[in-house]
């Protein structure tokens, strides 16, 4: 807004030390992170609901988890009856986590993780359901993405995908952990190198990222009708659409959102989550 270092001085007060750890500290505690299945099973029926109970969930199909994270989604499908569930995630500490968490559910069986790119892994035979849940905005070429799962998607197959916050949206820089307040539109109002030198003072002091991009997770900056041209293009097409369904818990705020996602340049900064099912063009 006013230069990296007058935004550095303006967001000091409002941040604080919180989960200040190392990469390498992250790495040794993943044995520790633990989640009830009742949890992960909650997750996964937040997910279906927002998709308007949309998500088929069938013993004969095979899934994939695409960025499965601790394998919470994975393991609640296997939970739920899916005998063929893939989790696939960048981060090694994630699938170590994923395969401890499969293994004290009683689900090993069921599920298998990978720690790959999804550009660099070829699976032996197409799924049926792929899955992106929270994590297609950590995504950094999400074009080239979904081309390349239409090459691993069963003909008549379903890409079913949930995530947000969008960056340029209220919310959408992802620093919350370390702010003692939400300031809306932080990440598209205020210098990247400020947030990211607070990011390193308060949360994460070995990530020496100096974009979004390169932080651990990392953020792709993609806006709203980014993706849907990156659908288009990539000879995809929507079987389902919702923007900003966890509006719809509070009465005024869902009117307002759908008549403000009509509207040009505006809708980028209005549209927070995405859920979508999509399909294949013929």
């Amino acid at each position: 807004m006013l230069g990296a270092r007058l935004d550095y001085l303006i967001l000091r007060p409002f941040t604080h030390k919180r989960n200040l750890a190392t990469e390498a500290e992250l790495n040794e505690k993943y044995q520790q992170t633990e989640f009830g299945i009742s949890v992960a099973e909650a997750r996964l029926q937040r997910f279906i609901n927002r998709l308007d109970g949309r998500l088929p969930l069938d013993p004969s199909f095979r899934y994939l988890d695409i960025g499965c994270g601790t394998g919470d989604i994975a393991i609640a499908l296997a939970k739920a009856g899916c005998k063929d569930v893939t989790g696939i995630d960048i981060m090694p500490r994630c699938i170590a986590e994923s395969e401890f968490n499969a293994k004290r559910h009683g689900v090993a069986d069921s599920v298998r993780f990978v720690c790959s790119d999804i550009h660099d892994w070829s699976p032996p035979s197409p799924f049926d359901i792929i899955i992106s849940h929270e994590a297609l905005e950590h995504v950094e070429s999400v074009d080239r993405m979904l081309t390349r799962l239409k090459n691993i998607v069963s003909t008549d197959g379903l890409f079913i995908v949930g995530f947000g916050p969008l960056f340029h949206s209220l919310i959408g820089d992802h620093m919350s952990g370390f702010f003692r307040l939400p300031i809306p539109w932080r990440g598209a109002i205020f210098s990247e190198k400020a947030i990211l030198r607070l990011r390193r003072e308060c949360f994460r002091p070995t990530d020496s990222a100096t974009r979004y991009q390169d932080i651990n997770g990392g953020l792709n900056l993609m806006r709203y009708t980014e993706f849907l041209k990156y659908v288009e293009s990539a000879g995809w097409q929507f079987r389902y659409l919702s923007v900003n369904p966890q509006f719809k818990r509070i009465p005024f705020m869902y009117p307002i959102s759908n008549l403000l996602l009509r509207l040009p340049v505006v809708k980028d900064f209005v549209a927070t989550s995405v859920y979508a099912i999509l399909q294949p063009r013929a």
